[in-house]
């Protein structure tokens, strides 16, 4: 009887030990909660300040504000201001399109491209037809191309007596929606597209204006009625295209200068992506040696075509980066239709992609309020609305996900490190990461992204938003959010202990 007393005496003093540790914990975890909410409530209050008094400006006459800086635990809001009402986005919808595709697919999946025939080589020699199948490949670059023709060469094939043939069926065919603007950010989105759809325009500025375009395809002509300026101004000159059996024709017309040629603007778009690569394979296979003596034509690859090889991607998150940080919309559009075709049903098709979308930002997200639309993955359409209340919900979700936060973070732009920097260098301990989004003609700007703390131990989520609601002055990349972002940054730099 004694023993069991004392068995139980030694019972009891455990448990009232574990009791003891347990309030020990809580009552240290109280106090640091008090502690984080006492500094956290000094650097509301600078914010609210700074912000507040920035938004006075004149800039922001005629021009609608939603912002929200908050905690990325989602417990302390630093600072909000109309940050319900749902506003046109830009390219900070990218963000949704990043997200859904890492976590469904995940960082390190990769697409394929497969090249088969019907045919058989014998002494060199294909009788049949070469397939190309695009199956959603983002990032198809014509090095990828080479490497597939010298492979073909390696597998003893000096002569290809059938027909070019590409299947872009795994998507339904869209046609430029902004025809006949040749923007190479207009691009359509394909099942089989290589180099982005894009065709870069060289120009020189000799005795008269030289435009030359690379790669130098037959599916591309080039006509142009230029001047050439040294103005650091946009000159914006009218891109135009009309399509022919064979390819595009474009014509440039207009004044260049140093800002349109430092921003790329002067890059032009192939209105058939699928039929562009088509043509630039054949050509590299010709380049390679490789003899073919057939056409180019759109068909479905047959049943019982058989494999030659395939090409394969780099890992989505690499895919993914490039997107963010260049802001790539024919990138977005092309994964926009992979989640519809592999989640829903192919052909992808932009009403199933969207439908991915939108409830990835409610059932995963967890988005309750159903004013949010999404029109398009890149951000051109103004059909795309969130609030800065929606965007902090995302952000702060994806912050919370380990594997999403690990994933996504390095394919955002870093502030201060990255060539279209928006602000100032900011210090050491402070990192930004952002996406941003314009369009110049509507009056939007937006950026959206995570300002780390490391000094502090602390993350924050914020969304600037604004959107001119009058004609006004054209806003490039970041007319109206660098200021408030600067304001932000100074603000917190200011009152970190």
């Amino acid at each position: 009887m004694f023993d069991n007393l004392k068995i139980a005496l030694r019972k009891q003093k455990k448990l009232i030990i574990f009791l003891i540790c347990i309030m020990f914990f809580y009552l240290l975890s109280y106090g640091n909660d008090n502690i984080r909410s006492d500094k956290l409530y000094i650097m509301q209050k600078a914010l609210t300040e700074a912000v507040d008094n920035k938004i006075k400006s004149r800039l922001y006459n005629d021009v609608i504000l939603g912002i929200q800086i908050s905690t990325s635990d989602g417990k302390y809001v630093l600072y909000s201001h109309n940050t319900d009402e749902p506003m046109i986005t830009a390219s900070a919808i990218k963000l949704i399109i990043s997200a859904s595709a890492l976590i469904k697919l995940g960082p390190e999946y990769r697409f394929v491209t497969p090249l088969m025939t019907d045919g058989r080589i014998e002494e060199g020699i294909l009788s049949g037809n070469l397939y190309i199948k695009g199956l959603g490949d983002p990032a198809l670059k014509i090095d990828d191309l080479k490497e597939a023709a010298k492979k073909l060469k390696e597998i003893g094939i000096n002569k290809i007596s059938g027909d070019i043939i590409y299947d872009i069926s795994f998507f339904d065919e869209e046609k430029n929606r902004y025809a006949p603007n040749a923007r190479n950010l207009y691009a359509p989105p394909c099942a089989l597209t290589a180099n982005y759809g894009w065709l870069d325009v060289i120009i020189k500025n000799k005795t008269a204006p030289e435009l030359r375009l690379v790669p130098q395809t037959s599916y591309a002509k080039l006509k142009y009625d230029v001047n050439i300026s040294s103005s650091e101004e946009p000159g914006r000159p009218d891109m135009t295209y009309i399509e022919y059996d064979w390819g595009d024709f474009y014509a440039i017309k207009g004044t260049v200068t140093r800002w349109d040629k430092k921003y790329h603007y002067v890059w032009l778009g192939a209105s058939r992506p699928g039929l562009y690569a088509a043509t630039l394979l054949k050509e590299i296979c010709q380049k390679e040696g490789i003899k073919v003596t057939g056409r180019i034509e759109k068909q479905i690859v047959p049943k019982n075509a058989v494999e030659l090889m395939r090409i394969t991607s780099g890992p989505l998150s690499e895919i993914v980066k490039t997107m963010n940080q260049e802001s790539n919309n024919v990138i977005a559009e092309i994964l926009l239709k992979d989640l519809g075709a592999v989640f829903l049903s192919a052909p992808g098709t932009r009403k199933k992609g969207l439908s991915v979308l939108r409830d990835f930002c409610t059932k995963d997200i967890g988005i309750t309020d159903k004013r949010f639309s999404i029109g398009d993955a890149s951000g051109l359409s103004v059909n795309n609305r969130f609030s800065a209340l929606h965007f902090i919900e995302a952000l702060n979700f994806f912050y919370e996900e380990k594997n999403v936060r690990g994933a996504l973070i390095p394919t955002l732009a870093r502030q201060g490190y990255h060539p279209h920097a928006m602000v100032p260098v900011p210090p050491d301990n402070i990192r930004i990461y952002v996406k941003t989004g314009t369009l110049s003609v509507r009056g939007v700007n937006t950026v959206v992204g995570y300002i780390i703390i490391d000094q502090i131990n602390e993350v924050f989520s914020f969304a600037v938003l604004a959107n001119r609601f009058k004609a006004g002055p054209m806003t490039y990349s970041g007319t109206l959010t660098v200021p408030l972002l600067i304001t932000i940054v100074n603000a917190i730099k200011d009152n970190i202990e």
